[in-house]
């Protein structure tokens, strides 16, 4: 995120927030091999670990069983072998093995201001996100051939977590994300009920404007992320097919190459172009030609 990050704050504010986010990485790292060890039978070289943070307001402990029968009963989500122990929560749910660990204190605030002066979706999140005490983080480890039903899974437990605690939203380091929790939890509630996919919850949509926008996330799902450079179109369109785009690579497990055309859900065909990117640098990403 070099350059988007660049076009709006001073060098050193970006080296700062590459230090959080390696800082991160390496208690992410850590966090990964300790469920690993808990969990060694359910260890493939295929694996996919989709993680983040629930902000909670207070230092109340969760109820594990509560949470348990909660997640069985409104997600309708297995919870086979589970344990809890030292304020740490694992089970098993359909091959994916999840740990929920409560941490007494908050995330880095430094890490959170930046994420917070990015969310367009989040106006008050420099003010709310920072209020929160203590913190929730999940990690589901699944099938790296079944990332979307991981990322599910993830959602829905997040989703359950906020309703059931004083929180005020949820944080994606990968992405750089954060969401309030009143989206988040009907984002995964219709996820539940109708089947949708929350690509909110997962991806951030850049708008630096002058007709461009482009994801940060798409990559966690092993695709190719999205740039649009100097559209002629107004930023609401510009967005709006950068969404479009995404949705239909994301549900369908395409993987665009050179030359290929998206198609929408809406029938709207997007030819698009390998290339090295505009906004993120350093990454080849698939350019819409629009």
């Amino acid at each position: 995120m070099k350059n988007c990050l660049s076009a709006f704050y001073p060098s050193s504010f970006v080296f700062m927030i590459k230090y959080v986010l390696h800082m991160r990485l390496v208690a992410l790292i850590l966090l990964q091999f300790t469920v690993q060890v808990v969990v060694f039978s359910q260890n493939t070289p295929d694996q996919k670990v989709v993680s983040g943070t629930v902000l909670v307001n207070n230092l109340n402990p969760l109820d594990p069983k509560s949470l348990l029968a909660s997640l069985r009963n409104k997600w309708h989500i297995k919870t086979d072998s589970s344990s809890n122990v030292d304020k740490t929560i694992v089970f098993i749910s359909s091959g994916a093995t999840v740990m929920i660990a409560q941490l007494n204190y908050p995330a880095d605030p430094i890490e959170i201001r930046a994420a917070a002066q990015l969310s367009w979706l989040w106006g008050n999140a420099t003010q709310e996100a920072l209020q929160h005490q203590s913190q929730v983080v999940i990690s589901v480890i699944g099938d790296a051939g079944k990332t979307l039903e991981t990322h599910k899974l993830f959602t829905a437990i997040a989703a359950e977590i906020l309703e059931s605690t004083a929180s005020s939203g949820v944080y994606m380091n990968s992405q750089y994300l954060l969401i309030p929790k009143g989206f988040y939890s009907a984002a995964a509630h219709n996820m539940l009920d109708n089947q949708t996919i929350p690509i909110y919850c997962w991806v951030y949509f850049g708008m630096p404007g002058d007709g461009g926008g482009y994801t940060y996330g798409m990559e966690d799902f092993g695709l190719k992320e999205l740039e649009i450079v100097h559209s002629e179109h107004s930023g609401a369109d510009v967005h709006g097919t950068l969404y479009d785009a995404a949705i239909s690579v994301l549900k369908y497990n395409n993987h665009p190459q050179d030359g290929d055309t998206i198609v929408t859900e809406e029938g709207s065909k997007i030819p698009v172009r390998a290339t090295k990117g505009v906004f993120l640098e350093g990454r080849e990403v698939l350019k819409l030609e629009y």
